[in-house]
């Protein structure tokens, strides 16, 4: 099916947006209000809506798009068929299109909603909304779930622990001395190079523990590593049976532009884990990083396993990294508890561990 576009304020084309310059002159009863189109039909099956913002400046704020589904005469009234929330200042920073799936039902008809809710302070040109069909799972295997995975992933009592970081249990967590002292540590630097500086070897450490822990280090395991020179642990991988691509990437490429130029498609996609070496990251901010994760969740299955290293710094402190894990668990993915335990002064590697939904896949 060809993209439908739809009018972003179809629905009520006369009231004002939250977002400055976007809507109506009239002001409306909902001072939360953003868009709300039409309702329109979708051929039945597999479908997605994507929505994207032209020219958009944002201090502050959270929009939360719907998909609104009105179901033919005698059957219940309006049902929500999927939702997702982003920070609008990351979209300024790091524009990207939001997809937001569903399944489209014959003779329903569907309408694309967005809310801020609480502190908005956000301008925009421009927003463009379409509706298209999707490959569902069944008719695409790169998108189906992913068969590795020791446990289930459960939300953790907190998003931030006080608890110092720790080999033995890898969560989202930054280099901190005392764990080059742990057994896993010794265990895992065996297998390999002895190279490189003591942060340098955690790291390797750091991603191969947490393969290993996540249970994707398993024989069949498909992988993308993604590092700025030849490193370990891609080899320690493909040793353990693993299906392992590694990709030079230059410092501060994007994940999207280093796959586009090194798979064609299908073969970009439908990995089990990728992993992204600090040396890929370079130095930025929380919105970079959410570019790059947003990027590696594409091309992992659902239920699959991304891991970022990133170079914290004054552009990337404890509130950065907090704002990244709020976001990605928006968007309904689990990120890994995060531990800051007390790292050395200055810039230290800190991964971010992500297991991807199972549910709203988006090919």
């Amino acid at each position: 099916m060809t993209a439908q576009t739809l009018d972003p304020f179809g629905y009520w084309p006369a009231q004002r947006s939250r977002i400055r310059s976007l809507g109506g002159d009239e002001k409306g009863d909902d001072p939360s209000y953003v868009f709300h189109t039409s309702y329109v039909s979708a051929p039945a099956g597999p479908s997605v809506a994507a929505i994207s913002f032209h020219g958009l400046v944002a201090e502050a704020g959270m929009i939360a798009v719907r998909i609104f589904q009105h179901l033919p005469e005698g059957k219940s009234a309006i049902t929500e068929q999927g939702k997702l929330t982003a920070l609008l200042p990351s979209l300024a920073k790091a524009p990207r299109v939001l997809k937001l799936p569903f399944e489209a039902l014959p003779g329903a008809l569907y309408a694309v909603t967005g809310y801020a809710y609480g502190e908005c302070e956000a301008s925009a040109r421009d927003i463009v909304i379409s509706i298209s069909s999707r490959q569902g799972e069944r008719d695409d295997p790169a998108r189906t779930r992913s068969l590795f995975g020791r446990f289930k992933a459960r939300r953790a009592n907190g998003m931030v622990s006080g608890n110092a970081p720790q080999l033995a249990w890898p969560v989202s967590q930054g280099f901190t001395p005392d764990q080059t002292l742990e057994p896993d540590f010794n265990r895992l630097s065996t297998r390999l190079s002895p190279e490189g500086s003591m942060v340098d070897r955690w790291e390797s450490a750091y991603i191969l523990r947490v393969l290993e822990q996540y249970g994707r280090l398993e024989p069949g395991a498909r992988g993308l590593a993604l590092s700025a020179e030849p490193e370990p642990v891609a080899a320690a991988a493909v040793g353990a049976g693993c299906d392992v691509r590694s990709v030079i990437t230059p410092v501060g490429a994007t994940v999207d532009a280093i796959c586009s130029e090194h798979f064609t498609p299908p073969d970009g996609i439908g990995f089990d884990f990728i992993y992204a070496r600090s040396s890929v990251f370079g130095t930025g901010d929380p919105a970079r990083a959410l570019k790059m994760i947003d990027d590696m969740l594409a091309r992992i299955r659902p239920g699959g396993l991304a891991v970022l290293l990133l170079n914290t710094g004054p552009g990337l402190d404890r509130h950065g990294l907090g704002r990244i894990a709020l976001e990605v668990a928006a968007q309904g993915h689990f990120t890994a508890q995060l531990r800051y335990g007390d790292p050395e002064e200055g810039s230290v590697p800190f991964g971010i561990v992500i297991r991807t939904s199972t549910e709203n896949v988006v090919t």
